[in-house]
């Protein structure tokens, strides 16, 4: 074969090689480029936000009082045993002085007080006898006689009038001894009624927030609702002036308890009915107040967290007077900052 036929062959061959190398790409898939992700923007989170105001606050004690009687009187019985025969009055029974109460078993108290009585008719018998006589010494014994029978007739009948509790001034009982029932043995010295005197009372308030019962002082005005009706009470009693007792009991209520005078109640002010009353303990004007929610504590560390614009910074502060609704602010921030609540 000549030069020029290789020649031509050659590239025959070079033109069926590439289009065997075209072909050949042809059958395999084209591999496709990665798709970008997509843009997303982030979720700004929602806050509830308070922001720091002036104003008032204002701390005070509220609640529910009850009526009780300033004069009252507890009933026991005093050196007399025995059993209860009749109980004779319950709770809200009005009663007058030297009504019974609680009725005793006689027991054998009635019999001595019947063989006293006749001992006594026959003391005067004998003495009456004498007299006739006119002999001075039979008089003189005689007389004696009766008077010993006068002091013994008079023990019998103490005994068995001790057997019967009586009311020692008119009132209205307000408290019966729930436990006790016919048959049982009397305790000594055990306060089984209480009588009240009706129209003298006062209002009556027990909370076991004793740090903020130490804040109400004698002479405070209070403000009382009865029925919808507004009053104008005033404090008398409260735990930081309480009487010296030796009385456990006594000195555990007088902790916990402020007693308030209402002047002329009204009629709906009866022993045993309630009252709302609020006493304010403390206030401040011109202050700078943020919510409770904003405060937060860690570690002996009081502070709260600021918002501004996108940012957020923890701010340290001091309180000052705390209620429920507000806390006052005396540093650390300024009027009109935002704060995030909890």
């Amino acid at each position: 074969m000549s030069i020029k036929g290789k020649s031509s062959a050659r590239r025959v061959l070079i033109a069926a090689l590439v289009a065997a190398a075209c072909s050949g790409c042809s059958l395999v898939p084209k591999e496709e480029e990665p798709l970008k992700p997509p843009l997303v923007k982030p979720v700004k989170e929602n806050y509830e936000v308070a922001e720091v105001k002036t104003g008032t606050v204002i701390k005070k004690i509220s609640g529910v009082a009850t009526v009780e009687s300033t004069n009252v009187k507890n009933h026991e019985f005093v050196g007399v045993s025995g059993k209860i025969q009749e109980i004779l009055v319950r709770t809200d029974t009005p009663v007058k002085k030297g009504d019974p109460l609680i009725v005793l078993d006689p027991g054998d108290s009635a019999i001595v007080q019947k063989e006293k009585e006749r001992d006594y008719e026959q003391a005067e018998y004998n003495l009456d006898q004498a007299k006739q006589t006119q002999d001075p010494t039979k008089m003189k014994i005689r007389l004696m006689e009766l008077e010993i029978a006068k002091l013994r007739l008079d023990d019998a009948r103490k005994a068995v009038e001790g057997k019967t509790l009586r009311a020692q001034m008119d009132g209205i009982v307000t408290y019966v001894e729930t436990a006790a029932k016919p048959g049982d043995t009397v305790q000594p010295n055990k306060t089984y009624v209480i009588v009240s005197d009706p129209n003298a009372v006062r209002l009556v308030y027990s909370s076991a927030n004793t740090s903020d019962m130490l804040e109400v002082q004698a002479g405070m005005p209070v403000e009382v609702t009865i029925k919808d009706k507004k009053l104008e009470g005033k404090v008398v009693q409260s735990p930081s002036n309480t009487p010296p007792t030796d009385n456990k009991q006594l000195a555990e209520k007088y902790a916990k308890t402020i007693f308030m005078d209402v002047p002329n109640p009204p009629p709906g002010m009866t022993l045993g009915s309630s009252a709302d009353i609020n006493i304010v303990t403390r206030k401040k004007d011109n202050v700078l107040i943020v919510p409770p929610r904003a405060i937060s504590q860690y570690l002996g560390r009081t502070y709260v967290k600021v918002l501004d614009g996108e940012s957020i910074k923890e701010v340290d502060v001091e309180k000052g007077l705390e209620t429920p609704n507000g806390i006052e602010i005396v540093k650390g921030l300024k009027e009109g900052q935002k704060l995030i609540l909890q």
